[in-house]
């Protein structure tokens, strides 16, 4: 305990840093591939690495900007997805478990599927992509039953919304002892001092660990309006469905494994499961989306927590331009007279042998191009 007590003061004296370093780890991990042997192994071995602690950073600050926020008497202002999720988790701690379980899934699942993949084969390989998949959908299907029967949001755990920078001025300006708040000698209410809300000189050159959070006073006073947003209580922030809209969602869970198993009966060199899950996918959106839509014409009824999830599931039907037969038949090979055509040219180069070293790792492993 002693040794995460020291490493949670280390990240909250470099908070700064810590995004910046993860950001650059993560995108190192795009372009190892290939790089040499068992690259791609490696490359998500420290994918998921990141991931995981990054999940683990998160509390962190997460926890730290309460603390100041207890200290100071302010309000630790979150976004509406963290608002609704954080409802949630704090409400059943089965919702949190569950919550967790996908999110540690979803970073370590391509990585477990290369190791199953590269010791025990192909079969043993399909038996462990059908059983995370199962687990997924019953994990999925329950926070949906938890939430009254409302659209499950991605990513299913909180989202880092804090500002490290801004959490490592917080704590230097504790240790100095420096007042953030004023009170009044006869009200007794506290409030802000100008110099911690807003830039007094904005022609001055920030600091980066010391840079203010409004940049004038119209910022901040924008900060303090209350917004439908702010005003929403969580429960209200996404829609109970009705009958259509819970088949709906109930099927758009259920569409990887309906996938994973048509992929068994019939081969991956098959149109049917493709066919089959495209049509499963588009289905359900269109019932989801019904659901929606109100009855006498008029703007979606869809609340912004829910059209983001909706706009987000539209984007990745693309996916499935990247796996089963239609990959293997169409994509691919014009992709690798893609990567050909550029080959010989500067730059371009560099380009073409990345996306040639996806290339086989997209049909070989299943969960690289899953929208699960």
């Amino acid at each position: 305990m002693d040794y995460l007590n020291k490493y949670e003061d280390f990240l909250l004296k470099n908070a700064s840093q810590i995004t910046g370093i993860e950001a650059s780890l993560r995108s190192l991990t795009y372009i190892l591939p290939g790089r040499f042997h068992d690259a791609e192994f490696a490359s998500q071995a420290l994918y998921a690495a990141l991931n995981l602690l990054g999940l683990y950073h998160n509390s962190i600050l997460r926890r730290a900007a309460h603390a100041h926020a207890d200290e100071t008497k302010s309000d630790c202002e979150e976004s509406a997805f963290n608002k609704y999720t954080s409802f949630w988790t704090n409400k059943s701690s089965l919702h949190k478990s569950c919550s967790n379980m996908l999110s540690v899934i979803a970073y370590t699942q391509v990585l477990l599927e290369m190791g199953i993949a590269k010791k025990l084969g192909k079969k043993a390989q399909w038996r462990v992509i059908t059983a995370l998949e199962a687990i997924k959908a019953i994990l999925r299907l329950t926070l949906f039953r938890l939430t009254s029967n409302r659209m499950n949001l991605y990513p299913p755990h909180l989202q880092r919304d804090i500002d490290p920078a801004m959490l490592e001025r917080n704590r230097k300006v504790a240790q100095r002892n420096v007042r953030e708040y004023y009170t009044g000698t006869r009200t007794g209410v506290e409030m802000p001092r100008i110099a911690n809300t807003i830039e007094l000189n904005s022609s001055a050159p920030k600091s980066r660990n010391m840079r203010s959070k409004f940049a004038d006073v119209t910022d901040y006073l924008m900060s303090k309006v209350l917004t439908p947003e702010k005003l929403r209580q969580p429960e209200q922030m996404v829609h109970i469905m009705n009958a259509l809209g819970k088949s709906g969602e109930v099927l758009y869970i259920l569409r990887p494994l309906l996938y994973v198993l048509a992929v068994l009966k019939y081969g991956r060199l098959s149109w049917r499961p493709w066919l089959f899950s495209l049509a499963v996918e588009i289905l359900s959106q269109a019932m989801v989306r019904q659901a929606f839509e109100p009855t006498h014409g008029g703007r979606t009824k869809m609340m912004p927590l829910e059209r983001q999830e909706y706009a987000r599931r539209v984007k990745l039907l693309w996916l499935n331009f990247l796996r089963g037969a239609f990959y293997i038949h169409i994509t691919r090979p014009r992709m690798e007279r893609f990567c050909n055509s550029i080959e010989n040219k500067p730059i371009l180069s560099l380009a073409s042998g990345i996306l040639r070293d996806y290339l086989p790792l997209w049909e070989k492993y299943y969960f690289y191009t899953s929208s699960s």
